[in-house]
């Protein structure tokens, strides 16, 4: 704080400090003003009101005392009806050049900035229509495969880097992960069996008591609680006739309530517990129902761990049901309006990973009828890890990389489901075997997309995998046409359509293919077995290996077998998108972005090997920002065009 001389103001800026001093004519400021007058002409501080010609001076910044002026006008006595002068433009002027500051980097504002004379991009200090980070290619690097004169596109016809770019950008502060366009051109659900689940969940829990007249409410007198017409009329049904859904909701809000206040350290903490009354309110019984839908249009396509056509909001556990809920609620309009502060989702998180600490490991992944509660469970988790890093708080970030994130990756390797593997086929089965085998199918969907987590982590923050490639033994997950099966009879015909696919292995055994085979071999005979999610989880696996080598941890894999591996995915994934282009296929959520992270791979190899090029993102320093990545995309980008 600055505090005046002459008075007992204080102030936040020393800017406002010597404009409140100025004010008082103080006989500092007019050593400031001589300073200032150094550098700049003492007309430049001075400005003056349109109406009456009265000046206002304020040292240092130029913007701020033409709106001192402009406030001054609005009430100036010779205004009358004259128009206002123009608003000057909020906060400080920019310094710093355009791409320094679109990477949010600091800049010594020299011409060109050192930071830009590293990186070999353009300085510019004036915004421009284009992309900022325009590069200079170097005579070193004409000859990189990267560098071409005509714009390279990918097999679906889109340009490199296009969801990379958007999901890196500084500019970007909400749905950073394309979650909201990803549900735009989603396939439409059919919300009859989820809505039948729905009134089978909000049927009163005791309908025979509900109507036998002996209703019982505390705290009204028995002349008005005997009175049915007048109960209705005032009460919502949930009070009065509490289903099980209901009851599960109250619990819920209890719980989240009591665990806000074991997270409020003292008196100086920022943050209050949650209020039960405003938290009720948000997660009603109205709105869940939107909640619950939005989260399958949604969030879903992007982790399809929560199987859809057997999900029954009425049987499912309040972890489960709380991290659904605040993820559809990230996505939609509450029914009545109501907001969910980031407080609620940091409570909720706090309550999802205090159940997965305290779990019980004593279940085998096998007896999948004792174990399907703490399937839920990592469920919950897994959905509030991504909903909380689309939250851009660098602290949340942190909190899940290095706690949360690990803690789950613990879990799951501790309940041996990354081992886990089919006791069947795919197949024709009836309703009981088909549920058996999705219960099945859910565990080790959890096994894939915590190892995706894992390696989206390593990615884009350069966090030391969790999870070995090579202790991925499970089997891989369905493709999204079995996992999306309506019914057991759907599910069976499209069993019968691919029972002539050779069954795929582990994910560390194909892995260990892509690393040893030589690209002119050809496809193996299950290429053709492979969807787009499961070459997503294979490209994810090959970067995890790529960062290991890079840091020294992986020193027996050369870069050769790495770009190897490389170029044997590309060569599935352009068979693969081609049969699905052909048969009009839309593969959603991620997996249709895998692509990029090809290009993103080869890109790493090229300069670590064959230029003499620093980049921050190829060091092996872990952050909690998306600037390293940003850089370097840009710089990969404009080398593609």
């Amino acid at each position: 704080m600055f505090q005046c001389s002459q008075c007992d103001k204080a102030y936040q800026r020393k800017t406002h400090l010597v404009r409140h001093e100025s004010t008082r004519e103080n006989p500092r400021y007019f050593h400031v003003e001589l300073l200032v007058n150094k550098a700049t002409d003492n007309s430049q501080l001075t400005s003056r009101c349109p109406f009456c010609n009265k000046s206002f001076q304020k040292p240092y910044i130029n913007v701020f005392h033409r709106e001192v002026t402009r406030r001054h006008s609005k009430i100036c006595a010779k205004k009358n009806n004259q128009p206002l002068p123009p608003p000057a433009r909020p906060g400080r002027k920019r310094l710093s050049c355009q791409a320094c500051f679109s990477a949010k980097a600091a800049c010594d504002r020299s011409f060109p900035c050192s930071r830009c004379q590293n990186l070999g991009k353009q300085c510019s200090f004036e915004a421009s229509t284009d992309n900022p980070c325009s590069v200079l290619v170097s005579p070193s690097l004409s000859s990189s495969p990267l560098i071409s004169s005509t714009p390279r596109r990918m097999a679906n016809g889109g340009a490199p880097f296009s969801f990379l770019r958007h999901f890196a950008s500084p500019s970007v502060h909400k749905d950073r992960l394309a979650i909201g366009e990803t549900a735009k051109y989603s396939i439409r659900r059919n919300l009859e069996n989820l809505y039948s689940h729905l009134e089978d969940a909000l049927v009163p829990a005791d309908p025979l008591a509900a109507f036998s007249g002996d209703l019982q409410i505390p705290g009204f007198p028995t002349q008005l609680a005997s009175s049915t017409d007048y109960l209705l009329s005032e009460y919502p049904s949930d009070i009065l006739f509490p289903s099980k859904l209901s009851n599960q909701l109250t619990q819920l809000t209890n719980e989240l309530v009591e665990t806000s206040k074991s997270m409020i350290n003292g008196p100086i903490d920022n943050q209050q517990p949650l209020e039960l009354m405003e938290l009720t309110a948000m997660l009603s019984v109205s709105n869940i129902s939107v909640f619950i839908s939005a989260f399958f249009q949604s969030l879903h396509w992007h982790l399809p761990i929560v199987h859809f056509p057997t999900f029954d909001p009425g049987s499912i556990s309040n972890p489960l049901l709380l991290a659904i809920s605040l993820a559809g609620a990230a996505y939609s309009l509450p029914m009545d309006g109501a907001n969910f502060s980031p407080w609620i989702f940091d409570v909720a998180e706090e309550y999802i990973f205090r159940k997965i600490a305290n779990l019980s490991i004593a279940s085998s992944p096998k007896d999948l009828t004792h174990l399907m509660p703490t399937v839920q469970l990592i469920q919950s988790a897994l959905i509030m890890e991504m909903l909380q890093f689309g939250r851009d708080d660098i602290q949340t970030r942190r909190r899940i990389r290095i706690i949360r994130h690990p803690c789950l990756v613990s879990t799951i390797r501790s309940l041996g489901i990354l081992k886990l593997k089919r006791s069947t086929a795919p197949r024709v089965c009836d309703d009981w075997t088909w549920r058996m085998l999705v219960a099945e199918e859910m565990c080790i969907r959890i096994a894939c997309w915590v190892f995706l987590a894992d390696g989206f982590l390593t990615v884009c923050f350069k966090n030391h995998p969790a999870l070995s490639v090579f202790e991925m033994d499970c089997h891989f997950a369905w493709s999204a046409e079995l996992w999306e099966a309506e019914d057991a009879a759907s599910f069976s015909n499209i069993a019968v359509a691919h029972s002539i696919d050779a069954p795929l292995p582990p994910l560390s055994e194909v892995v260990e293919h892509l690393l040893e085979t030589p690209k002119t071999t050809g496809p193996t005979p299950w290429s053709s077995s492979l969807s787009p999610e499961h070459l997503l989880i294979l490209i994810y696996a090959i970067q995890s290996l790529a960062f290991q080598a890079r840091s020294g941890l992986l020193k027996y894999l050369s870069p050769e077998k790495i770009s190897q591996a490389a170029d044997n995915w590309k060569q599935i994934w352009d068979t693969v998108v081609s049969s699905l282009e052909k048969e009009q296929l839309l593969h959603l959520g991620y997996p249709k972005h895998a692509e990029e992270l090809w290009w993103l791979l080869n890109a790493t190899l090229e300069v670590t090997n064959k230029h003499d090029k620093s980049f921050p993102y190829l060091d092996n320093t872990a952050t909690d920002e998306l600037g390293n990545l940003n850089d370097f995309i840009q710089w990969c980008y404009q080398s593609t065009s």
